[in-house]
């Protein structure tokens, strides 16, 4: 049994809570942290959010120990696994501690806001016995799991063109608003967009260059970016990520692929399943794993543990140059879409 102290009861710390709650004997939450009383208590019903686990109920957390500081948690000797799901700028500070004291960390992405934060992350862990992963729940999500072993396994042929998009309307759940603070959350691009960001990396590895194109509001957040990565000649790649929209669109996330031999399309919105299009033949719709990219994150970190793995399917360093990458994409934005090096 794997002791899990949870940082943070918001929109993504209850859906953790939640895969937790799935995996029977092989993890607990024993530990609860979080600032807000009604939160820390068990009461959700006022935390909405955009994906998975939308709006929250009230929870009986039974024997589950509740704490405000997450020193606590850290300290705690009957605590085997961190879970991070707070405000981005408290990543570093916590997700470090918690290495040093010998805990396994899983911190929710960004990484961080900067890159030195990132790097300082990476020097704890390269330092510590527990394991250490960035959630980034997209590689894991069926959808995409799916996109990448076609394009691993090239059964339809190449890949010539990717599109990948992550759409939608100002968020406006999270606790003080601080999604729209650009100085905590660092605006669409590193707290939304930096998904599609870590999954072209998955498939490609770092970018040669970037050439982005956005603007930011009046609160200083760039919020939208439409993003050109060069990778290889032979591949067209576009990423686009924003939530300016307004109140209504709600939150979508897909992409179009283009294979030599077909095409692999899928929007969240649409309420369509994921479908491949091949001339002459009729629409194919594969069976996916019924599991989201929550719950293979989650259970995927806890296999690593079991077997004294460090984790491969989401390195640390990869989320790093996550953050690179999207840091670089905002730079050439300011420039007015000249190309940026992002290593």
């Amino acid at each position: 049994m794997i002791r899990v102290g949870l940082i943070g009861a918001g929109f993504i710390g209850r859906n953790h809570f939640n895969q937790y709650a799935r995996l029977g004997q092989r993890a607990k939450v024993t530990v609860l942290c979080d600032q807000d009383a009604a939160r820390r208590a068990g009461d959700w019903s006022g935390v909405g959010g955009n994906l998975g686990d939308r709006q929250g109920t009230r929870r009986d957390l039974g024997d589950i120990r509740p704490c405000t500081d997450w020193r606590e948690v850290v300290a705690d000797p009957d605590v085997d696994l961190i879970d991070i799901c707070v405000p981005t700028p408290l990543h570093r500070e916590i997700a470090v501690a918690a290495l040093q004291a010998g805990r396994h960390v899983l911190c929710e992405k960004p990484m961080a806001l900067t890159l030195a934060d990132c790097d300082a992350m990476l020097e704890a862990a390269s330092r510590a016995a527990g394991r250490f992963m960035i959630a980034q729940c997209i590689r894991f999500w069926p959808e995409y799991v799916y996109l990448r072993e076609a394009f691993t396994d090239g059964r339809f042929g190449p890949l010539r063109a990717l599109h990948l998009r992550r759409q939608s309307q100002t968020p406006d759940y999270s606790l003080n608003n601080w999604l729209l603070r650009p100085e905590l959350s660092g605006g669409a691009v590193l707290d939304l967009h930096v998904h599609d960001v870590d999954f072209a990396l998955s498939l490609f590895g770092r970018p040669q260059a970037v050439c982005a194109r956005g603007y930011r509001r009046a609160a200083g957040s760039l919020d939208r970016i439409h993003a050109s990565w060069t990778v290889r000649q032979d591949v067209v790649l576009q990423l686009e990520g924003f939530w300016d929209l307004h109140a209504g669109f709600g939150f979508n996330m897909g992409f179009t692929a283009a294979f030599e031999q077909a095409s692999v399309c899928w929007d969240l919105n649409s309420g369509r399943p994921l479908t491949v299009y091949r001339t002459g033949q009729e629409p194919l719709v594969p069976a996916l794993g019924p599991d989201d990219g929550y719950f293979g994150e989650i259970e995927y970190f806890l296999s690593c543990i079991e077997r004294g793995e460090a984790p491969r399917a989401s390195t640390p360093q990869e989320s790093r140059d996550a953050v690179a990458v999207a840091l670089a994409e905002a730079r050439s934005a300011a420039a007015g879409g000249e190309p940026v090096a992002p290593f």
